[in-house]
């Protein structure tokens, strides 16, 4: 992963190098941060697709509310900071956009309300989350519970959450698999380490509700509205382990992550040890929308140019 030769730092473009930060940064010190990840896709040689940036950004700003930081710039602002970063910055392939608000330096009282937030836009080239050419993973139910929303705030996608998340996924990674799944504190499924999660079973669509301390994904609405677009039934419900166990198929959600496939769970094999059939409808699907192949909602896509131009919204 390339980082993008321009970074957006506290409302300027800069060089890369120049959007740093203190050794006694608040939010490098105690996780006092939120962030978000967005997609560009490649959508030919000189235009990439920004895939639900508004959205994306409306959800950064929410997570900052939740956690006390009051961002010092509006949406708009911040849209055209991305697409600028991946305008100014342009390299071939697809893009890994970092939104990133954090609590500057100021001391090292826990209390932050009078510290200054910091806020800045990075990206880096992206491929693929998992390892290239992987036709499934093999995944593991995590011995670590998700955080819950009586010791933190699960719905924001905050920087001191993540420990929890490290924690798993070197957990998974110690053992030999490719990622883990958390429960939540009543021992029901949440998700993976930074995806929501999809199971089938006969013939219907069933992830976790947001009560089980998941993250309210983006690719996860994304992945909804693809199961009604195609007609697959689908609901949100509780899913004990031993359900993951019987599924027909799992998959993952996520920016990094898209859509996909799990073959194997604790050992267990999942279904035929294959993409399945919704599998593989709902990628393919997912893929066509980001590459701008299917329009749902026009406002889903930015178009940005390579040629200098500045960047719309719409095809």
């Amino acid at each position: 992963m390339q980082p993008l030769k321009y970074a957006w730092f506290n409302g300027s473009i800069v060089p890369f190098e120049k959007a740093s930060c203190s050794v006694l940064t608040h939010g490098l010190n105690y996780g006092t941060s939120v962030f978000e990840g967005i997609r560009a896709f490649s959508a030919g040689d000189d235009r990439k697709i920004v895939f639900r940036n508004r959205d994306h950004i409306s959800r950064f700003r929410k997570s900052a509310r939740m956690i006390g930081l009051n961002l010092p710039y509006d949406d708009e602002s911040l849209c055209r900071g991305v697409e600028d970063v991946v305008r100014l910055g342009w390299i071939g392939g697809d893009i890994y956009i970092r939104p990133i608000a954090y609590v500057g330096f100021g001391g090292i009282n826990l209390d932050f309300s009078r510290y200054k937030v910091e806020v800045a836009i990075a990206a880096l080239s992206f491929n693929s989350y998992f390892e290239p050419g992987k036709k499934g993973l093999r995944v593991c139910v995590s011995s670590w519970r998700r955080v819950s929303g009586d010791t933190s705030l699960p719905l924001a996608k905050a920087g001191g959450n993540y420990l929890n998340s490290c924690l798993a996924k070197f957990e998974a990674s110690r053992n030999g698999y490719d990622e883990a799944i958390f429960l939540d504190e009543h021992g029901s499924v949440s998700e993976g380490t930074g995806e929501n999660i999809f199971l089938v079973y006969r013939d219907k669509l069933i992830t976790p509700p947001l009560s089980s301390s998941i993250l309210d994904g983006i690719t996860r609405d994304t992945v909804l509205r693809i199961a009604s677009n195609l007609g697959v039934t689908w609901h949100e419900s509780s899913v004990s382990r031993g359900e993951l166990y019987r599924a027909d198929e799992v998959f993952f959600t996520g920016t990094a992550a898209g859509v996909t496939p799990i073959v194997e769970i604790d050992g267990r094999t999942v279904g035929n040890g294959e993409e399945g059939r919704y599998t593989r409808m709902i990628r393919e699907e997912y893929d066509n929308l980001t590459r701008g192949r299917k329009v749902y909602q026009e406002d889903w896509l930015t178009w940005v140019k390579a040629d200098g131009a500045q960047p719309v919204s719409g095809a």
